[in-house]
């Protein structure tokens, strides 16, 4: 961190010629973003700052966007969801472009989307301020009308570390399908980074949970730059020895800081494992899954991993695709109005939309391929 506190005032000077940014093909203000973010989130980990004691329910500039819920019916939460200090409680999300109520009519094929903001399980909270860009290309690029934002606990003490995040996610599931009534078959689940890791988790634990006319599986899933090894962020001398490093805006600190806190004490287990590291524990999805990341990030070739291991455990009716985008770093879904890569973060929402249209209208082939790679 020294360093880079150092070298950045010569920084914007560096990357006037492009052979001295992290990529050629990078724009000035692409290069330079990416490395004062970088920077920001080098301190932010070396000041130890932790999550605020709790997140605010209060809608503040949200307005009737914002809503809170109550946790779910306590038989949804069982197996690795029930812990004798971490509890269910209520939580809240932002609607995107509009509130949806019980009464909301849509056009039947238009799909809502659940989805979980990233932020190695320390910082975000899916509101306007940080997610309405991503909202947006999301519904501007894909055939869904509505986008429900989890504003999820935050790993801040031993009451908020794992499972309490995929407590949330089956109380917004629930919420959904029990408390809206919104049909499984047009509900998609998405999620950028650690809300990729969260969605990945959501997603094994409605296969593994018993009753699937109490927790059906959605129409498919989205992980974008999924987070999907957090235990193995913990090992900072691996990540820093991953080339996309010098490409990619976080640090290995950060993702690390992300990890202890979600973790804490934790003895991992087969069972715990599952879900926190799914890369080594492959599982057969209840629903497709596309798998979205960018070619300049370090969890690359993770993804490139995730996606073969389960395409191998899945049957002609499941599908899993990888798509992969060259010249992007990590989750640009979430950072493409901050770094400058809107048209590109469009084109990976363009392949979300598109992959969802094609889960659609193959629902009734069973001829789907497990598994199918793309790289632009």
């Amino acid at each position: 961190m020294v360093s880079s506190i150092i070298s950045a005032p010569f920084v914007p000077l560096l990357y006037i010629r492009r052979e001295f940014r992290q990529d050629r093909d990078w724009s000035y203000r692409q290069a330079l973003t990416g490395a004062l973010m970088k920077a920001c989130l080098s301190v932010y980990v070396a000041l130890r700052l932790k999550p605020k004691s709790s997140l605010s329910l209060k809608p503040c500039w949200e307005g009737d966007l914002f809503v809170t819920i109550e946790p779910a019916p306590t038989d949804l939460y069982t197996g690795i969801t029930v812990h004798d200090k971490i509890h269910p409680e209520t939580i809240a999300g932002t609607w995107f472009p509009s509130l949806y109520q019980y009464n909301t009519t849509t056009n039947q094929d238009k799909h809502v989307i659940l989805h979980f903001h990233g932020g190695s399980y320390i910082i975000g909270d899916g509101r306007t301020s940080s997610s309405k860009h991503l909202a947006n290309s999301l519904l501007e690029n894909t055939p869904t009308s509505h986008i429900f934002s989890l504003q999820y606990r935050l790993a801040r003490n031993r009451a908020t570390r794992f499972p309490a995040q995929l407590q949330d996610a089956i109380a917004a599931y629930s919420y959904l399908i029990h408390t809206l009534h919104f049909p499984t078959n047009r509900i998609v689940i998405s999620g950028d980074s650690a809300g990729g890791h969260l969605a990945l988790s959501l997603l094994r634990y409605i296969a593994d949970y018993d009753d699937e006319t109490v927790l059906p599986p959605p129409t498919c899933c989205w992980l974008f730059s999924p987070w999907c090894d957090v235990p193995g962020a913990l090992k900072q001398r691996l990540w820093d020895n991953i080339p996309n490093t010098q490409t990619d805006y976080i640090p290995a600190s950060f993702a690390a800081w992300g990890a202890k806190q979600i973790i804490g004490n934790i003895e991992l287990s087969r069972e715990n494992e599952g879900y926190l590291a799914p890369i080594w524990h492959p599982f057969v999805l209840p629903s497709p899954i596309l798998i979205v990341s960018g070619g300049r990030e370090v969890m690359c070739q993770e993804h490139d991993r995730l996606a073969r291991y389960l395409g191998k455990l899945q049957q002609n009716e499941e599908r899993v695709k990888f798509f992969v985008h060259e010249m992007l770093p990590h989750d640009i879904l979430m950072v493409a109005w901050l770094m400058g890569f809107q048209k590109e973060a469009d084109q990976c929402a363009s392949k979300a939309g598109n992959f969802l249209s094609q889960v659609l209208g193959a629902s009734d082939d069973s001829e789907v391929p497990c598994v199918a790679f793309e790289r632009q």
